[in-house]
């Protein structure tokens, strides 16, 4: 079978299952340098206050972020194109597909990744194992990732009140599973609900969190240091926000996607919010 994805956590969850895709989108990792099916709009190494500026006046004219190469899928004519229904800002949207599909000879199967809460990730699994024909390696992973979270340690006598950036500039709250990762980890969310979009707020408009998560979408812990770095030397307001409370700077691919690396997410919340250490995290303050 071939199968192209169109959307990172979609690779990342075919590798897991042992299935490499013949293409992928421009922001999926690519070591074999397979075929790029996707360009976006946005220009790489903005800062995040011109990449919402862009994001939201593409938005206002109706225009898409993402083209999808439609030349590129042709030529792969792939069986199964993995695809996601659920952030328009991350990946190419159904629209954006199906304008694509509409040019091709043979239509391929399509699977939309939708999950927008942490057990979702086991429906996304179980699809994915049984449209490549990989039903047990699913049903394997599948058994190891819940035994990792039935494997956390109690939460502690009074959970933490934990607020969760997963942008600084304008501060947005994280959303959809980032909610029930707290909450699985320990740490009482103030933040949108379980399921809920990310909520776009303002500095004033954050909670009294007393431990605060920092992890940007598509930021590795490196970049982010940056970013935070950047924003500090225009005097931004992160400072002032941070004193007196707890602060971890994290590398988002565990938090990003709903993928099976999101347990991993969850264990190194637990870690840090019982004051222990964890790979990929950088204490702010």
């Amino acid at each position: 079978m071939r199968v192209a994805s169109l959307v990172p956590s979609g690779t990342l969850l075919l590798r897991a299952l042992g299935v490499e895709p013949v293409g992928v989108s421009h922001a999926c990792p690519n070591p074999l340098g397979v075929p790029v099916l996707t360009e976006s709009l946005i220009p790489k190494g903005l800062a995040q206050e011109e990449i919402d500026r862009r994001v939201r006046a593409a938005y206002a004219q109706g225009l898409s972020l993402y083209r999808v190469r439609g030349e590129v899928l042709r030529a792969l004519d792939p069986d199964l194109l993995v695809a996601q229904g659920v952030c328009e800002v991350c990946a190419a949207t159904p629209r954006e597909v199906g304008q694509a599909l509409g040019f091709l000879p043979r239509v391929p199967k399509v699977l939309e990744l939708r999950g927008t809460r942490l057990l979702d990730l086991f429906a996304d699994l179980k699809a994915l194992g049984e449209a490549t024909g990989r039903e047990g390696a699913a049903e394997a992973l599948a058994r190891t990732l819940r035994a990792r979270l039935e494997g956390l340690p109690s939460p502690p006598p009074r959970p933490p009140k934990v607020a969760f950036l997963e942008w600084l500039d304008p501060p947005f709250l994280g959303g959809h599973w980032v909610p029930e990762m707290v909450e699985r980890a320990g740490g009482r969310y103030l933040g949108p609900g379980p399921g809920e979009a990310s909520l776009r707020t303002t500095p004033e408009g954050l909670p009294e969190a007393e431990v605060v998560f920092l992890a940007f979408c598509g930021y590795r812990l490196e970049e982010a240091r940056e970013a935070v770095a950047a924003h500090l030397a225009r005097g931004g307001w992160l400072g002032a926000y941070l004193r007196g409370r707890r602060a971890y700077l994290l590398d988002a691919g565990p938090f990003q996607a709903l993928t099976h690396r999101v347990v991993e997410g969850v264990e190194i919340l637990a870690r840090l919010l019982r004051g222990g250490e964890a790979q990929g995290s950088i204490p702010l303050a």
